[in-house]
C-alpha cells in the first residue's frame, strides 16, 4: 500500500472515531449531530449568519440534497431558516441556533482538545496545515 494511500484511510479513520465520539456527546447534551453542529459553526462564522446552499455544500463534504435535507430538520427545530427563491437559496442562523451553537461549542472543544492532547503542538501545527491544505488542493475539486 502506498503511503498516500495509508495516509487517507488514517485520515478516514481519525475522522469517523471523532465523528462518533462528537455525535454522541453533542446529541446527548445538545440534541445535534456533528455535522449539524459544524453547519451551524460555518453560518456562525459567515457575514450575517447567512450563505447559499452552494457555498455550504463543499466545506460540509455534502451533496447539495443531503444538505437540503440537513437544513430541513434544523429549520423545523428553530435553529436555522431557509430563505430566498429557488435559484438563490440561502441559509441563516437564527438567534436559537447561535444560542445552540455557543452551548455546544463548549462540548465540542472539550472532545477535541481530549482527542489531541497526546499530539506534540508542533506536529499539531504541521499537520493542521497539511489538512488546510489537502482541503484546497485543486485535483479535489469537483468537475
Amino acid at each position: 500500500m502506498s503511503t498516500n494511500l495509508a495516509f487517507c484511510l488514517a485520515l478516514h479513520g481519525a475522522h469517523a472515531s471523532l465523528q462518533l465520539k462528537l455525535d454522541d456527546e453533542l446529541g446527548l447534551h445538545h440534541g445535534i449531530s456533528f455535522n449539524d453542529f459544524a453547519l451551524l459553526n460555518l453560518l456562525a462564522q459567515a457575514d450575517a449568519g447567512r450563505l447559499s446552499i452552494a457555498q455550504l455544500v463543499r466545506p460540509l463534504g455534502l451533496s447539495q440534497s443531503s444538505l437540503l435535507r440537513q437544513l430541513i430538520v434544523l429549520e423545523k427545530i428553530g435553529l436555522v431558516l431557509r430563505e430566498g427563491d429557488q435559484g438563490l437559496r440561502q441559509a441563516v442562523l437564527r438567534p436559537s441556533g447561535r444560542a445552540l451553537l455557543n452551548a455546544a461549542r463548549e462540548t465540542a472543544e472539550s472532545i477535541c482538545s481530549e482527542a489531541v492532547e497526546t499530539i506534540a503542538p508542533p506536529a499539531l501545527e504541521m499537520v493542521s496545515a497539511a489538512m488546510v491544505k489537502l482541503a484546497s488542493t485543486p485535483s479535489l475539486a469537483l468537475a
